[in-house]
């Protein structure tokens, strides 16, 4: 791992392994967080019990399905968390409630920190950050492996994620993914995956700013390899050559109609004095 640090943006730069899975309902995969603004010591135990009771707030709201949500405490505490637009809305609610908690323990003395996992982020400040398009801190993680052609430009990948930001910003949830072939010389077939997304306190050419940015980033350091990902507090992008997105969830099943018995009106019976031919 190689990191960057003392710059005027405060940039960190990860570098790791992206080949990552999770599996749906089950602990969320870590990738980075922030611990920022030490707090002293005399204020900290009525800050953090109020910062407490804002977290288990955006838990709440988690588990009523929310999939973003952002709220303020009455003493100036702002906090958010957003869960990536395709997972389920278990698998967000279980992301949330590990983030609270695993933030809480690496930064139990900040007044602003960030978190992020592959299902979610979260984050919390004493400063009002809500509807601020920003792009620092970020991390970003690519995979090892390089391209067949490291010495080129993955215009594919460049193309790709410019048009998911350009149609992402006009979607009302800031998201978007898509699945693209391209045939390259020999008639071999390579797919590429994309995914977009901007927290929705953003509107939609905040988004695209901050989107561009990232992908600036994450090509002028990894154009040489197969996958990569770049987040920040707004927003993140991620690129790889493999699906990483849930599947959708299976259609309900619908019940074949049972037949229903149909009345027969009941026939007289016979006569014992009637006679027949």
């Amino acid at each position: 791992m190689f990191s960057l640090h003392g710059s005027k943006d405060f940039l960190l730069i990860l570098f790791s392994v992206c080949a990552l899975s999770s599996s749906i309902n089950s602990q969320p995969t870590y990738n980075y967080h922030f611990c920022l603004d030490q707090s002293n010591e005399t204020s900290n135990t009525y800050y953090q019990s109020n910062l407490t009771v804002l977290l288990e707030s955006l838990s709440s709201k988690a588990s009523q399905n929310y999939s973003f949500y952002n709220e303020s405490s009455n003493i100036g505490i702002y906090a958010l968390f957003l869960c990536r637009g395709d997972v389920s809305n278990s698998t967000c609610q279980t992301c949330v409630s590990y983030a609270i908690r695993d933030i809480t323990t690496r930064c139990p003395s900040n007044k602003s920190a960030i978190i992020w996992y592959d299902q979610c982020m979260l984050r919390y400040s004493d400063v009002n950050f809500f509807g601020q398009a920003q792009t620092s801190p970020l991390f970003l993680m690519y995979n090892i492996q390089n391209r067949t052609s490291p010495d080129q430009q993955n215009l594919f990948a460049r193309s790709q994620l410019d048009s998911l930001i350009a149609e992402a910003n006009k979607t009302e949830r800031l998201f978007l993914t898509a699945e693209q072939k391209l045939t390259i010389d020999g008639g071999t077939s390579v797919t590429g995956y994309g995914l977009v997304q901007c927290t929705r306190d953003i509107d939609g050419g905040s988004c695209g700013e901050c989107l561009s940015v990232l992908l600036d980033t994450g090509q002028k350091c990894c154009e040489s390899k197969i996958g990569w990902r770049v987040s920040g507090p707004n927003c993140f992008l991620r690129y790889e050559n493999y699906s990483f997105t849930e599947p959708p969830p299976p259609p309900p099943q619908l019940q074949p109609p049972q037949s229903q018995p149909v009345p027969v009106a009941p026939q007289p019976l016979p006569d014992n004095n009637s006679k027949t031919c």
